[in-house]
């Protein structure tokens, strides 16, 4: 077994970033103490309004976004490897300039179409989007979010509006940026976003207008993103609004909503990717029904079956709910709305339902595009169990209320079991060996013993509400 070398670099590697890694007080402030990663050699700096020419963020202080930050007019935002950035004060503005309502926003940073992100870090410093509080007072909505938009292909026939932001300041006055997605060019290049840490993120607008931890409209393929982590959101970890871009290495953390969401075309691949629940967290509802699921998709809102289809490839994913029955979440995959599929070689389990096929996609979608997967359920596998997404296929199966041997995750180089479920309590002792195949030479989901010091090089941390980084 491979994954004992493997585990002792990562070891070494995470223990570095612990000593050099900036990092909070007790207070809830940011250490600007040497040994906490500096010097630090300014005061801490408050972005506000637009960026419209080329600018670099670098550690050694603490960025805090004032309101809305866009980044626009062409602009580049270059984001160096061990940046902390979070949030400053709020800012008033209006969804509707003759609205009495005013909402209050601070933290978010929007990547307009025709602007690029380069935010790239490395293993062993990511940047960091967080909540600016201390240790054990953490909450989702602490951050805003990060939205990136671009000029890749949707379903829509005119471009839209990116949910989640406000267009008017609180007197009623327009922004004047163009906060619309999408175009013609699937290639779109938004720029990079690699080994980026995104916690505590969420906004609710108005219902059914959220930002999320990151939320991508129209991005499209020449974008590179991957080894993203989000943590513990008030909506969605990742949502997807059309587009092409092809991330890996993504984890969803403790989100209140969806793990993975797709709407208006989006046609993109994700390989690698792990979407964990806890119970301690948030979770979304539909009236008194769970609406938190691992994996949602729609063609669009009204279910229609306008073209290009939203049709996710999926390969590789690790998505589990609870080590027990529960109401608290809905079901691993929500297939809804005419939205097309293909998910492969994944692992789900720890939800009531494994699979929904509905309003449209269990008749209307590519025959065969589930199939190579390993589904647990505690009530039922598949719904319907007739889906035409199933049609041909071969999947690992079982109803139980035990998923643990089923699945095969949780081992260590000594040949101890561990549960592959994630909870608060456990996170202090969580770490990828969780979620590593019992069986070495298994490929299925997203740890294996190839990819496994892609995902423990020190990047990711399994404990955002304690870890002083």
């Amino acid at each position: 077994m491979k994954k004992f070398t493997k585990q002792a670099l990562a070891i070494v590697t995470i223990a570095a970033f612990a000593v050099t890694g900036c990092k909070k007080g007790t207070d809830g402030n940011f250490d600007r103490s040497t040994g906490a990663g500096g010097p630090f050699t300014g005061a801490d700096s408050v972005i506000v309004g637009n960026i419209t020419a080329n600018r670099t963020l670098s550690p050694g202080k603490v960025y805090k976004l004032k309101g809305v930050v866009y980044v626009t007019g062409g602009a580049k935002l270059t984001i160096k490897p061990g940046t902390v950035i979070t949030t400053g004060e709020t800012v008033n503005y209006k969804v509707d300039p003759q609205s009495a309502v005013v909402n209050a926003i601070a933290g978010v940073l929007v990547i307009t179409k025709g602007s690029t992100i380069d935010a790239v870090g490395t293993s062993a410093k990511p940047i960091v989007f967080t909540s600016p509080k201390a240790a054990g007072s953490r909450v989702a909505g602490d951050f805003g979010g990060v939205i990136i938009l671009g000029n890749s292909t949707t379903n829509r026939t005119t471009a839209p509006q990116i949910e989640g932001l406000p267009k008017y300041d609180e007197n009623g006055v327009s922004l004047g940026v163009d906060i619309t997605y999408g175009g013609t060019v699937a290639a779109d290049n938004s720029g990079r976003f690699k080994y980026v840490r995104i916690e505590y993120a969420g906004y609710k607008l108005a219902p059914d207008n959220e930002i999320n931890g990151l939320t991508m409209g129209g991005v499209g393929s020449g974008t590179s993103i991957d080894h993203v982590q989000v943590s513990f959101g008030a909506d969605d970890a990742f949502e997807f609004f059309g587009g092409t871009v092809s991330p890996s290495y993504l984890l969803a953390l403790g989100n209140d909503d969806d793990d993975f969401d797709t709407d208006f075309g989006y046609s993109g691949t994700i390989k690698y990717a792990i979407g964990l629940k806890d119970p301690a967290s948030t979770h979304s509802t539909s009236g008194s029904v769970s609406d938190s699921n691992g994996i949602e998709s729609d063609n669009d809102g009204t279910g229609s079956t306008v073209f290009p289809r939203t049709k996710p490839v999926y390969s590789n994913f690790t998505l589990l709910g609870y080590g027990a029955k529960s109401d608290g979440l809905r079901a691993g995959n929500r297939w809804r709305r005419n939205s097309d599929l293909s998910i492969t070689n994944s692992i789900i389990a720890g939800y009531n339902t494994g699979a929904e096929f509905q309003t449209g996609t269990e008749v209307n979608a590519t025959a065969g595009g589930f199939t190579g997967n390993i589904v647990h359920s505690y009530t039922t596998v598949f719904s319907p169990a007739t889906a035409v997404s199933l049609t041909g296929s071969t999947n690992s199966i079982l109803v139980s209320d035990n998923a643990e041997a089923f699945i095969g995750l949780g081992a260590t180089s000594t040949g101890a079991l561990l549960s592959p479920f994630y909870t608060t309590a456990v996170s202090s002792t969580y770490t990828l060996d969780n979620l590593f195949p019992r069986d070495a030479s298994s490929t299925k989901g997203a740890v294996t013993d190839a990819n496994y010091s892609n995902w423990a090089s020190g990047w990711l941390n399994f404990k955002p509400q304690t870890s002083q980084d």
